[in-house]
């Protein structure tokens, strides 16, 4: 009984570094037990977007999201998207994302909120920023800046690319 307390302690303090090294497969979720995205419009023209991954990280999640949101802005010709609200949670080894979104043509700051913050992003960085180290990991945090000691800090969640805050 001692040897599976300490396996289980062990697996749950080595748990954050599996998360860190963990890749999200990029695309439609199949099946009820896949892992990906699936988006949905709602009567107002927000973009629904859940996501659903098989870690513990609900921020890994959450970039699946926001990315994808992006991706939409994109395909629709629109330059910024509006992220309306946005969230992560995790339970059970299961992470899901949560970005309700839609597409603009202006920079400006969003008028009908679902959070009590909401923002404005440029699509094409929002993009980039989570487009991995290669440039080709949709979802993945690239790394943005050494800071004054030498480590290596990457910007993830909520927030990537916001050029302007709006309040509900």
């Amino acid at each position: 009984m001692h040897c599976l307390a300490a396996a289980i302690a062990i697996f749950l303090a080595a748990s954050p570094a599996f998360a860190r090294d963990y890749v999200p497969a990029y695309g439609p979720k199949q099946g009820i037990m896949g892992e990906g995205y699936k988006h949905s419009t709602e009567k107002d023209g927000t973009w629904r977007i859940v996501t659903e991954y098989h870690t513990r990280d609900p921020i890994i999640a959450l970039n699946v999201a926001l990315y994808r949101a992006a991706e939409l802005a994109r395909e629709q010709g629109k330059r910024y998207v509006q992220v309306l609200n946005g969230y992560g949670m995790s339970s059970h080894a299961v992470a899901n994302g949560f970005v309700y979104a839609v597409g603009s043509d202006s920079p400006a700051a969003p008028t009908r909120c679902k959070a009590k913050r909401c923002y404005t992003a440029d699509a094409a960085q929002v993009l980039d920023i989570l487009s991995g180290p290669d440039g080709r990991t949709p979802g993945v945090p690239k790394p943005t800046y050494i800071d004054e000691k030498g480590r290596q800090v990457t910007i993830a969640g909520y927030g990537i690319g916001a050029i302007a805050w709006g309040r509900r």
